[in-house]
C-alpha cells in the first residue's frame, strides 16, 4: 500500500503543477476527486449505495455502481450494484451476481455470465463538468500487465439520465437512449491518463470497463480496474478584466520566461 500511496502522491503533485501552470484568466478550473476510504463514507452498505463528495470549489458529486445483472432472454438489464473500497484508496464494485463480499472486487467484466456483466460507475455532478482524466490503482485485461480497457460515456442532456432497467446498448443516444460515447481507451495503465480530448461537458458520466456495444477500441470481456481518482474541469467564472495584474498561477510561466531570457543574454555575452 505504501507504493500505491507514493504513486498516487506523485500523480496528485503532477496534477497540481499542471493546474498551477494552467491557471490564468478565463481558463478552466480543475477539480481532483481522490477516492480515499480514510475520509469518505458510503451512504449505505447494500446494493444502490452511493458516495457523496464536494470539491474545494463547491461542486457536488454522487457516485453509484451499476451492472447488467438482470438476466433476460435478450441483453441483460442494468441494475444497481454495491460500491466498495477495493483498496483503501480506490473504488470497486460488487454486482448482484458476485455473491460473496470481497475487497478484491474490481470494476470488471470478468464473470461466468455469457453476457459479460459489465460494471460501470455513474458520476452525477450538480453542475456540468468536463471529465479530463482518470487514475487506476489496479488493472487487468490489457495487452500487458497492469492495464485495462475503459469505456466512458456522457449524458447528452436530453430526457432522463436514468439507466436502470435499460441495457448498455440502449443507453446510447444512437439507440434511443441519452448517452454519447466519449471514448473507448485501450491499455490504460497505472498512472494518470487523460481522457475526453473533445472536451465534452456534461452533468452525468459513465466510467467502466470496455464494452463492445459502445464501439471499437478494446478487447471486451476480460477487463477489470480499481479507480483511484478522476479529474474534472469547469469554466472559471472569475474572468479578470483587461489590465489586471497576473493571477498567481501565471507567475511560474513568467519566471520561466525570464530564466530563458537571462540564459539567452548570457549566451550572447551580455548581462542580465
Amino acid at each position: 500500500m505504501k507504493l500505491i500511496n507514493t504513486r498516487k502522491a506523485a500523480c496528485l503533485a503532477a496534477i497540481a503543477i499542471g493546474a498551477a501552470l494552467h491557471a490564468a484568466p478565463g481558463v478552466a478550473a480543475i477539480q481532483t476527486w481522490n477516492f480515499d476510504s480514510g475520509s469518505q463514507n458510503f451512504s449505505g452498505s447494500g446494493f444502490g449505495n452511493t458516495l457523496n463528495l464536494t470539491s474545494s470549489d463547491g461542486i457536488n458529486l454522487t457516485v453509484s455502481g451499476w451492472s447488467d445483472t438482470n438476466d433476460s432472454s435478450g441483453p441483460d438489464e442494468i441494475e444497481t450494484a454495491r460500491l466498495i473500497w477495493a483498496q483503501n484508496t480506490a473504488l470497486g464494485i460488487q454486482n448482484r451476481d458476485e455473491d460473496t463480499y470481497s475487497p478484491n472486487h474490481s470494476i470488471d467484466s470478468i464473470t461466468s455470465d455469457g453476457d459479460g456483466e459489465f460494471d460501470m460507475l455513474l458520476l452525477q455532478f450538480d453542475t456540468a463538468v468536463k471529465l479530463s482524466g482518470i487514475d487506476l490503482d489496479w488493472a487487468v485485461g490489457g495487452n500487458s500487465s497492469n492495464r485495462a480497457d475503459v469505456s466512458i460515456l456522457a449524458y447528452d442532456g436530453s430526457g432522463s439520465s436514468s439507466i436502470g432497467n435499460s441495457t448498455w446498448g440502449n443507453v446510447l443516444s444512437s439507440n434511443g437512449g441519452n448517452y454519447d460515447s466519449v471514448g473507448n481507451y485501450s491499455n490504460v495503465g497505472l498512472s494518470y491518463y487523460a481522457v475526453n480530448p473533445s472536451e465534452v461537458e456534461s452533468t452525468t458520466w459513465l466510467v467502466g470497463v470496455y464494452n463492445p456495444v459502445f464501439g471499437s477500441g478494446g478487447d471486451g470481456g476480460d477487463d477489470g480496474f480499481k479507480l483511484g481518482l478522476i479529474t474534472t474541469e469547469t469554466d472559471d467564472p472569475q474572468d479578470d478584466p483587461p489590465g489586471e495584474v497576473p493571477v498567481p498561477g501565471s507567475i511560474p510561466l513568467m519566471l520561466l520566461g525570464l530564466a530563458l531570457l537571462r540564459a539567452r543574454i548570457s549566451a550572447l555575452g551580455g548581462k542580465a
